[in-house]
């Protein structure tokens, strides 16, 4: 479900957040041009923390939070929503149980969608440069990668998966501290598979092994730089049926 554009209070600003199931509330612009947007949530319900069911009794809301998502026209945004309550009568003492939202981690200051944006800037690049970029503590986007680190995969979204991209992350310029990011390139866009906890083969190997039948044998290309760790571990689990494709920018540089 597309969002309704947002208008600038201020003139005429008309750019979805592309954010499922929310509506805009109010668009404030501070001193120095940065976006702050109101929004409240148009899901109706939750799962109970304790029994698990669905519950729809509307029991208040919590207090604001405030996220960090994608910049706009070189600025950046902040979203401001107040998560909806819900109660549960069916469980002893009533409990409630504030709503969890897709597009949001609990307790992340980021929406998903800025935390994948970080973790595709990290590639070819350092934790400390793009922290730099983007505004932000180098703890803050070592916190990023480490929440996708500790993420597994939900194979069941994904239909279709052709080419898969294998990068490094350099987590401090100069050191040989690497994480591994792999990526798949789906309907035109290029989407986080898994973050790795190091960039050895047997660990990149063994997460290429964890594709599920149905989509390593649709893989046709694997985009990667001239480390032979990934190489060698994309030739170990596809054998002679993909072409290595070696990263423009490792062959410019």
């Amino acid at each position: 479900m597309t969002n309704p554009p947002l208008e600038d209070l201020r003139g005429s600003l008309n750019i979805p957040l592309d954010i499922p199931n929310v509506e805009v509330e109010k668009l404030e612009i501070d001193q120095d041009g940065n976006y702050r947007i109101t929004v409240h949530s148009t899901e109706r319900g939750t799962h109970c923390h304790k029994c698990g069911g669905f519950i729809t009794d509307f029991y208040g809301y919590s207090p604001f939070i405030t996220l960090r998502h994608l910049s706009l026209l070189g600025r950046q945004v902040e979203l401001r929503i107040r998560p909806q309550r819900y109660q549960c009568k069916e469980c002893a003492g009533a409990p409630t149980t504030t709503q969890k939202l897709a597009w949001y981690e609990h307790r992340s200051p980021q929406t998903q969608a800025f935390e994948k944006h970080i973790l595709l800037a990290c590639v070819n690049s350092t934790v400390l440069d793009v922290s730099i970029k983007a505004g932000m503590g180098y703890e803050a986007v070592r916190g990023i990668i480490d929440r996708y680190i500790a993420n597994g995969v939900d194979w069941e979204m994904i239909k279709k998966l052709k080419v898969i991209g294998i990068d490094e992350i350099s987590l401090k310029k100069g050191h040989q501290d690497f994480v591994t990011i792999i990526t798949g390139r789906i309907d035109g866009k290029t989407i986080i598979l898994g973050v790795l906890v190091d960039r050895k083969k047997e660990t990149v190997k063994e997460f290429l092994m964890s594709i599920p039948k149905r989509l390593r044998k649709q893989v046709r290309f694997i985009c990667s730089d001239m480390y032979t760790g990934f190489i060698n571990a994309a030739k170990a689990v596809f054998g002679k049926k993909v072409r290595i494709i070696v990263d423009r920018f490792h062959v410019a540089k």
